[in-house]
């Protein structure tokens, strides 16, 4: 399939971007020493498989094995098994060719499909799937085809024929990014226990239900790969970070994008975060930094964490079943990190480095990208194998000097794929789940390996059909099985099917406990239309253990909010200290904040304040503003005009809230609309004006509602004149730079990188954005209570008009009702910041701008 145009229609947004750095990831005023002259570094030249392989590092018991090299397969990025026993591998042979990226956009990414025929664990054969690709990032295997990340379109690519070669493929989203920021974009495709493939860094996550792609919204974090352990909990790598991971399901949280507060994702596992290489590492992007480097001059901690994956099998040893190991191509290791359970604590898990790299190369071009468990219990390791793995974006001058004295910027077109196995004994035979009868892929819900579990669940899921004894021996399963994981895997193939009976997941409710009543309280989301299933999740709202009552308010979480409000108050009553409930509780109560909160009002124990009846009334209040409705706020005005006087601290956080949302202090204050005159609003500060004190009257000054004097509609601030539609449509080709880490609805990724929208940095004067957007940033900066520590570079385009483009389409979009900025203004700015040195920090903004 050809993707020139995709190719063609991002040309301009490259072309167009100016350098003025000696390279883009300089940071302004950094000075970037070289390393001592008397560090004998060794050369890193091009190794073939069979010298690579002595250059391993190992435990005892553990053995590496080469699967494939090229030219049977080259520039690999991740790889997956499909239900047949064969390895998809996707190519990108056009990332970082030189160290200018000249060939990012040629269309020469693949898909190929690799077998071993013999089974002797060497891979034997190539068939191209599908080419012409540009930057491709993920495939899933399907029993007819393929899905494949292809940006900025995920394809559902068939095979119709049976010859290999995708001949039938359909467009089935266009929201992926990777053509500019390659590190910063969707992939992933993992396929769960839950029968959706997850994402990393997307703001969505797909099914297949009768042929057919579905599609929901999910909270957008992660950076390269997403691992799931064996009952379907989530783990992404940031980078810098070996392990995150996710307590509150991310689309549940997603359904009220409102409630910015929100917590229980993407939560750091305490974690081990040395790296055990085996030999120095110079070519470090910031090696130059005296804390990336240890006194040996090897990588003191992880920089470029990815492709993580939980060992779902024994073969290697039963010691490792259910850990964590994490590629770390920057010190040339995988990472392995024990995961010891923490019940009590948020995540449950820890994860601590007993022993250190599984695998560990003095190769330096040994690039390990992706894990994954292989249906024989080995572990398969995705190898880049190259020099140059740095994004041009990100690169540094001190990095580009190392890959140039060295030679590392060639060759670029190798890749290996290895695996793990033990010493003592033989990996299983793979086997060829495609030919298996229903009956027999059933039995493979119970296999010790849980990369066989999934697959069979997946084909017995996307077949056409099933025989009515093939129904019967899944329900079987699902209620009989001694093993707690099959009987959830039995479940979920009934619910992707379409065909489970409320009787059967009622039995799962009332007769299992965790982690498999879990699954079945995931599950009832899907079921809140039968009182039984309904009633039966309302009660585990009230049950003992946390991580049920919590799961309980994730399914609920699909229910009319509307029907259960004093339910749903109630748990806020008995979960005060607990944010990761109350954040689903307000996810689910999308619309409808303002009748919890009333409810909770109501309650003789909310006559008083505690920092936890503090911290519940703010977060709803603020999740409700920031809908924007003018039927909501006018609920609330009434509400706090029904604020009794000894509840005035009630009423003093509700008052505190509309003024700051609608910056009503501020030298331009905003203006809440309504949609009526509220009831009692003018009787109540007549009478009691000093409630909340006085900051009705303030409120009052700046609410607005038909038919109140001088009353004007809300404008469509969208309106914009032909030129700065033009401007806008620059600025927002060039935010593709900025989607990675602030997301594409500019809320960021709590936690790393803060949100664009509604941030005291980008409203009010456009000084401080456009001097971070031209020197970076560093430092501490709070945003809502939340702090982030992540460094930005300057932007990677230094033009005064691009630099207001971006700067308008920040202050403007997101629901952000900033002014446009001029190419003038961003001039200025520069002037400005010519005797600073060095990126921003906040102090230096407070100290320049003061708020």
């Amino acid at each position: 399939m050809n993707r020139s145009m995709s190719t063609c229609l991002m040309m301009p947004v490259l072309l167009v971007t100016p350098c003025v750095h000696a390279q883009q990831g300089d940071r302004s005023g950094e000075t970037q020493p070289p390393l001592p002259t008397s560090l004998a570094i060794p050369d890193s030249p091009p190794l073939s498989p069979e010298d690579a392989l002595i250059r391993f590092t190992v435990p005892d018991g553990i053995a590496i094995e080469l699967v494939a090299a090229e030219p049977l397969v080259q520039a690999p990025v991740m790889s997956r098994f499909g239900p047949d026993g064969r390895l998809w591998v996707v190519e990108m042979p056009g990332y970082m060719t030189d160290l200018n990226g000249s060939a990012e956009l040629e269309p020469s990414g693949r898909i190929v499909i690799l077998e071993d025929v013999d089974q002797d664990g060497r891979m034997d054969t190539r068939t191209v799937f599908m080419d012409q690709l540009v930057l491709p990032r993920a495939v899933a295997p399907l029993i007819d085809g393929a899905l494949i990340i292809a940006p900025p379109d995920l394809l559902l690519a068939r095979d119709t024929d049976s010859d290999d070669v995708a001949d039938q493929v359909t467009v089935i989203d266009s929201t992926f990014g990777g053509l500019d920021s390659p590190e910063h974009a969707g992939n992933g495709l993992l396929f769960g226990m839950d029968n959706w493939f997850h994402c990393s860094q997307h703001p969505w996550e797909y099914r297949l239900v009768d042929g057919k792609v579905e599609r929901r919204s999910i909270q957008p974090h992660g950076q390269w790969g997403v691992a799931a352990d064996e009952w379907n909990n989530l783990f992404f790598t940031p980078n810098s970070y070996p392990l995150m991971t996710d307590v509150a399901h991310r689309h549940v949280l997603a359904m009220n994008p409102s409630q910015r507060d929100a917590t229980g994702t993407y939560m750091r596992v305490p974690a081990d975060e040395t790296v055990h290489s085996s030999r120095i590492n110079p070519g470090v992007n910031r090696g130059y930094r005296p804390e990336t480097l240890d006194a040996e001059f090897k990588l003191n901690s992880f920089t470029a964490a990815c492709g993580p994956m939980i060992y779902l099998d024994t073969i290697i040893g039963s010691e490792f079943e259910g850990d964590a190991f994490i590629c770390e191509p920057a010190g040339n290791t995988v990472e392995h990190r024990r995961m010891l359970e923490k019940p009590d604590e948020d995540p449950p898990w820890q994860a601590k480095a007993t022993v250190g790299a599984i695998v560990a190369s003095d190769d330096e071009r040994f690039r390990p990208v992706g894990l994954q468990t292989g249906p024989d219990g080995a572990i398969y390791i995705t190898d880049l194998y190259r020099g140059i793995i740095q994004h041009r974006i990100f690169m540094t001058t001190f990095l580009r000097r190392q890959i140039m004295e060295r030679q590392l910027d060639t060759p670029v077109d190798r890749g290996r794929i290895w695996r793990l196995v033990p010493t003592q004994g033989q990996p299983r035979a793979i086997p060829d789940l495609s030919g298996m009868d229903a009956l027999s892929l059933i039995d493979q819900l119970a296999h010790p390996n849980g990369t066989i579990r999934l697959l069979a669940q997946q084909t017995l899921v996307e077949r056409n059909d099933l025989p009515q004894d093939a129904l019967g021996k899944l329900e079987a399963m699902c209620l009989e099985s001694s093993q707690p994981v099959a009987r959830a895997h039995a479940l979920w193939t009934l619910e992707g099917r379409g065909v489970l009976r409320t009787g059967v997941l009622e039995d799962v409710l009332d007769r299992s406990s965790p982690p498999l009543l879990l699954q079945g309280l995931d599950v009832s989301g899907n079921h809140l239309s039968s009182q039984e299933i309904r009633r039966n999740v309302l009660t585990k709202l009230a049950d003992d253990r946390r991580d049920v009552r919590r799961r309980a308010a994730a399914a609920i979480a699909s229910a009319s909010a509307e029907e259960i409000i004093p339910e749903l108050a109630a748990v806020l009553e008995r979960n005060p200290r607990d944010r990761i409930m109350r954040s689903l509780i307000i996810a689910g109560a999308r619309g409808h904040e303002l009748a919890i909160l009333r409810e909770l009002g109501w309650m003789d124990s909310w006559q008083y304040e505690t920092p936890e009846r503090s911290h519940i009334a703010r977060s709803i209040i603020r999740t409700a503003l920031r809908h924007s409705d003018p039927e909501q706020n006018t609920i609330l005005l009434e509400w706090i005009a029904a604020i009794p006087q000894d509840q005035n601290w009630l009423a003093m956080i509700a008052a505190n809230e509309v003024v700051s949302n609608h910056r009503m202090k501020s030298a331009d204050p905003g203006r809440i609309e309504l949609s009526a005159s509220p009831f009692d609003w003018h009787e109540r500060i007549e009478d009691d004006g000093d409630l909340a004190d006085g900051l009705l009257r303030l409120i009052d000054t700046h609410a607005d509602w038909p038919g109140r004097p001088g009353y004007k509609p809300v404008h469509d601030s969208r309106n914009w004149s032909p030129d700065e539609r033009l401007i806008l449509n620059r600025g927002a080709a060039l935010y593709a730079n900025c989607v990675g880490c602030h997301q594409s609805s500019g809320l960021g990724i709590r936690g790393f990188y803060p949100p664009l929208a509604d941030s005291p940095l980008v409203l009010g004067p456009s000084e401080p954005l456009l001097a971070i957007l031209l020197k970076g940033m560093e430092g501490p900066v709070t945003i809502h209570g939340v702090t982030y520590d992540q460094p930005m570079p300057p932007a990677p385009f230094q033009t005064d008009q691009d630099l207001a483009a971006i700067a308008s389409f920040i202050r403007t979009s997101f629901d952000n009702e900033g002014s446009l900025v001029t190419p003038e203004e961003v001039e200025k700015a520069r002037r400005n910041l010519e005797d600073h040195s060095g990126p921003m920090t906040m102090a230096k903004i407070d100290a320049l701008w003061p708020r």
